[in-house]
């Protein structure tokens, strides 16, 4: 959703949430001098690395080299993305967002109201938690989780619930509460009679697992039937299904959900992993014992959407399979999943087909965790599985042959890993190739010949492309303030002295003057410049690429250190070398047009009297007259 006036609506959340608040609601602070330092959430700080500055409303850590604004921090430490970031510190200032369509004001309370779905989720995730604690009825609810170990700290820490058999037992108590039996349907507590008339409860006489986004707020609920309850359900015509799970509402993706990611990321903004397994007593099993840093995909399978989520977080994923045959099937597919993606995928098969609950249950956590450090990689699994069980003989070359085919294709659309330099790239690359050729006794030459053909191909990009654009996709460079020309760091120093400095250098300057980054921040400024707001807090305001805002950052805080210099000389001499570069790029056109004869006798004779002038303008440092 797009809100109207979203560039006034962020200026007025911005101004509205003071960064040490922000920031100190996370972490400890203490006051230094103008400023506010404390350890850094996302490395191991043993002396505080992490600076906030009140005055730019803006932090930065020197040793991550990650800086921003109060949307930049609260994205970062809890994985949100802008709109969410957006959304949250408005909630929190007491500011209301209009969506940007005229005409569709949203009523409170009404089923198009966000706020109020989210709050209706809530409550009857706790009717449905309370009921499992207090009810007679959740008697054997509460005897399926005993049997299924699960403790009583772990039904609160996941607020499981009980739904009661009745047909109406929430749809009753909505309206007492605030909510109408519309609000309910939105977020498919209740449905619809077939007949049209009436709602009745979507979920009966199963024990509930509440689904929460990543702020821990309620959005879903995956509900399992529990035996003793489906046995008495049944009828011949009527098996009740195992699993009922919410369908996708307003508040509530599927596809970009993951369940216990919130409780998985609780304090710590970057994992070292994430392990994936397939439900939701297995995510419990494994948290009980200790195994914190585990979700499940919310009854779907696998996406681009949780891919997308899970690197807000960590850049390593451990996938928890069944060792059947459907397993092996979605390895298969999940590794074409993200071969395209540069993130360290890992896939482990328990041994004797067991699920992560009944394998923590007999063999413990410690076992679990050792497992999971050491799963092979996604493309070594992929080895594994189609070199498994092969015997080589002179009769089974063809056999051979077809599995090395197979890797290679999977090979060649793989890409770097994250950060991964291009030579570990190459490393990683040939010490497979060079496995598969031992396994299967192939040539190893042969393999790389045909690993390159397939790269080759029209349906794949050159080798070397293919591995530079890969790179450049996965991990895109970041200008440093120290790498900049030290004349286009100390423009952009000045322009953030004020809205003086700005209006000038904006108006003296053009773009040609600046390379790279600079040049995006230069036009930034000068765009601001035209609308009167040429000022570091409005640039803050609408520079939405991040490194591009660390950049301006960083140049603040060092250019803040030289406070004893004089910015009007600074000024001075800035526009001075600026325009002695010109006269120097003159001079050497009129030189080259001169030994190229190109010049008429008087065009020739009016160059070298300027050339001339500008020499002794130079050596005596006065400077030009001209225009």
């Amino acid at each position: 959703m797009s809100f109207a006036g979203a560039d006034d609506a962020k200026e007025r959340v911005r101004q509205a949430t003071d960064i040490v608040d922000l920031v100190g609601s996370y972490l400890q602070l203490r006051r230094q001098g103008r400023g506010y330092v404390g350890l850094c959430p996302w490395h191991d700080d043993s002396k505080p690395s992490f600076q906030v500055n009140p005055d730019r409303q803006s932090f930065k850590c020197w040793v991550c080299d990650i800086g921003g604004d109060v949307f930049s921090f609260l994205m970062k430490m809890d994985g949100l993305e802008f709109r969410e970031a957006l959304e949250q510190l408005a909630d929190r200032a007491g500011i209301e967002l209009r969506p940007a369509q005229p005409g569709q004001r949203i009523e409170p309370g009404s089923p198009g109201d966000k706020k109020t779905l989210l709050a209706a989720m809530a409550w009857a995730v706790e009717r449905y938690h309370h009921c499992l604690l207090e009810a007679q009825q959740a008697e054997p609810a509460r005897a399926y989780l005993a049997e299924r170990g699960v403790s009583a700290e772990a039904i609160q820490r996941f607020r499981i619930g009980f739904a009661p058999q009745g047909w109406d037992w929430l749809l009753k108590q909505g309206p007492g509460a605030g909510y109408s039996p519309a609000v309910l349907e939105r977020v498919n507590l209740i449905a619809s009679r077939s007949s049209g008339d009436g709602y009745y409860d979507q979920f009966r006489g199963r024990v509930l697992f509440p689904i929460r986004d990543v702020r821990g707020r309620p959005v879903a609920i995956g509900g399992r039937i529990i035996p003793q309850l489906a046995e008495a359900e049944a009828r011949p015509d009527y098996k009740p299904a195992k699993y009922v799970n919410s369908s996708e509402t307003p508040i509530y993706s599927k596809s970009h959900t993951l369940y216990a990611l919130d409780l998985a990321k609780e304090g710590s903004s970057q994992l070292s992993e994430l392990v994936v397994v397939e439900g939701y007593t297995d995510v419990i099993a494994c948290h009980q014992a200790g195994v914190t840093n585990v979700v499940a995909c919310c009854g779907t399978a696998m996406g681009e959407g949780h891919l997308k989520l899970v690197r807000r977080f960590t850049d390593r994923l451990v996938l928890v399979l069944d060792g059947d045959e459907a397993g092996r099937r979605r390895a298969s597919e999940l590794l074409e999943l993200f071969i395209a993606s540069p993130i360290d995928l890992r896939i482990l098969t328990l041994p004797g087909r067991l699920d992560p609950c009944d394998f923590v249950a007999s063999h413990g956590s410690d076992k679990f965790a050792d497992l999971v450090a050491q799963a092979p990689d996604a493309l070594e699994h992929k080895l594994q599985s189609v070199t498994n069980g092969m015997v080589l003989s002179a009769d089974n070359t063809h056999a051979a042959t077809r599995a090395a085919e197979q890797m290679l294709a999977t090979l060649a659309r793989t890409r770097p890993l994250l950060g991964e330099a291009p030579s570990a790239f190459f490393l990683r690359e040939q010490s497979i190739v060079g496995r598969l050729s031992r396994r299967l006794r192939l040539p190893e030459e042969s393999l790389r010949k045909r690993l390159s053909e397939l790269r080759q191909s029209a349906d794949s990009k050159p080798l070397v492309a293919a591995r530079v654009e890969a790179i450049e996709d996965a991990a895109p460079r970041r200008v440093r303030a120290t790498e900049l020309p030290s004349w286009e760091r100390e423009a952009i120093e000045l322009m953030l002295l004020g809205d003086d400095f700005a209006q000038k250098l904006t108006q003296d300057l053009d773009e040609v003057d600046f390379h790279g980054a600079a040049r995006e921040l230069f036009v930034a400024f000068r765009d601001a410049a035209l609308a009167g707001e040429a000022t570091y807090e409005h640039l803050m305001s609408i520079i939405e690429d991040e490194p591009l805002k660390m950049l301006l950052i960083e140049i603040d805080e060092l250019g803040s250190g030289r406070t004893t210099s004089d910015p009007v000389k600074r000024l001075n001499d800035l526009l001075l070398i600026r325009q002695r570069r010109h006269e120097g790029a003159a001079r050497g056109e009129q030189i080259s047009a001169l030994r190229s004869g190109e010049l008429c006798e008087s065009e020739a004779d009016q160059a070298v009297a300027a050339l001339f002038a500008s020499r002794k303008r130079h050596e005596t440092g006065s400077p030009s007259t001209e225009g």
